[in-house]
């Protein structure tokens, strides 16, 4: 019985142990998100040297209950601007799509 009650124990320890707070989980993929935003950019505008801001950013659930960080980047260069909603699963797995139906100059 002793055996039991420490294994429950040691599961639930080690369930909290690895959470991390919204804040932590945005802060941690944030580079991420900004790198994969600025390589479509560049694409995107045809432009080399871009300027990304973070306009917004937020946790959302995806796919039964797995989150994932959603950041609206604003990027600009050669003069042009564009808006960008990218996701991140992880800090290995970000997608940035145009929020712009144009790229505007």
């Amino acid at each position: 019985m002793k055996v039991l009650r420490f294994s429950s124990l040691m599961l639930a320890v080690a369930l909290l142990g690895g959470c991390v707070t919204d804040q932590q989980f945005l802060a941690q993929n944030q580079s991420a998100a900004i790198d994969a935003t600025v390589s479509r950019a560049k694409f995107e505008l045809n432009c080399p040297d871009v300027a990304a801001t973070v306009l917004s950013s937020k946790v959302t659930q995806f796919a039964y209950a797995n989150n994932r960080t959603e950041y609206t980047i604003g990027v600009r260069g050669c003069g042009r601007q564009s808006v960008y909603v990218t996701y991140c699963l992880t800090s290995d797995n970000c997608n940035a799509l145009s929020d712009t139906a144009r790229i505007t100059q």
